[in-house]
């Protein structure tokens, strides 16, 4: 970033023959802990605060209306251009050991800069990078299609709490979903068609579960639910209230209606499970018992 992005233009400033009295009320009433001195807005020199604490430790407050700002005033003064990069003014700054940096074109006064506010502006950087990374973090965990989580992202998510009811105790259930005769469908009215269908279908399970459930893509046309409070029986109801939304819901793609069922197996934790892939087993154990009982159905492992 260029300095003049972030520079202050509003800069105070005195005549070299100021008294140092006038500069120390200019300071206080613009609440400003430096005035830079120029001729004619080019930069002689600068007076900050800690110039003033100095002066006074020194020769006491009775001169202050006596002196002028060339006898305390730091010269020659550091200055750098508009359109350098803020790195290069604070590496500079702290090289120097220097808070303060009038800003100068064609060496005419235009501006200032502190070391804090570039400091600022770098942690500003920092927590913008930081939600873009945890943005992007969101967004590779999400499956492009239907925005649900993505396999990777729902096995870890699992497996911690897998870990979690091992630890505290506590309930967590299971569901996998699948949607029958996907192929056939793609088979019929085209993969554009199961897309459609399949972002659908996300959506009424996201509509009809709780926040607290975590929705997964698991497989091509195999979704999948994790209910971390709810036990076997409850979550055998939410997968009946899925089935039937879907059954009863009539898909239009195109100005033709498709039909749509789904197989949904249960599983809810117990002690023999010692991590995520161990409810998964489970679960696909009794999905498999929906498939084999003609489908449209809802089994718990």
């Amino acid at each position: 970033m260029k300095i003049l992005n972030i520079m202050s233009r509003a800069v105070v400033t005195a005549p070299v023959n100021t008294s140092i009295q006038e500069i120390c009320r200019l300071m206080e009433k613009n609440k400003i802990g430096s005035v830079v001195i120029v001729k004619e807005k080019t930069v002689l020199g600068i007076i900050t605060e800690r110039d003033i604490v100095q002066f006074i430790g020194l020769h006491g407050c009775n001169l202050l209306s006596q002196k002028r700002a060339f006898e305390i005033m730091v010269s020659p003064v550091f200055t750098m251009a508009p359109k350098m990069e803020t790195r290069v003014a604070m590496q500079f700054m702290a090289s120097k050991r220097i808070r303060r940096l009038p800003i100068t074109e064609n060496k005419r006064l235009v501006g200032i800069i502190t070391y804090g506010d570039i400091i600022r502006e770098v942690q500003k950087d920092l927590a913008e990078a930081q939600l873009k990374t945890q943005q992007l973090k969101l967004e590779i965990s999400r499956d492009g299609l239907t925005h649900c989580f993505t396999q990777k992202y729902f096995k870890t998510f699992l497996d911690r709490e897998v870990e979690r009811v091992k630890k505290y105790s506590g309930l967590l259930a299971l569901l996998m979903v699948d949607v029958d005769h996907f192929k056939k469908i793609n088979d019929t009215y085209g993969h554009d068609a199961g897309d459609y269908i399949l972002v659908k279908v996300s959506e009424l399970i996201r509509k009809n579960t709780r926040k607290i459930n975590v929705i997964g893509r698991y497989g091509g046309d195999e979704f999948s639910i994790i209910a971390p409070i709810s036990d076997v029986e409850s979550a055998k109801r939410l997968g009946d209230r899925l089935r039937q939304f879907v059954e009863q819901t009539k898909f239009h793609y195109q100005g033709q209606i498709i039909r749509v069922t789904l197989s949904i197996g249960v599983a809810g934790w117990d002690k023999s499970i010692i991590d995520g892939r161990g409810l998964i087993v489970k679960a696909d154990k009794a999905l498999y018992k929906s498939k084999h009982a003609g489908r449209n159905a809802v089994s718990v492992a």
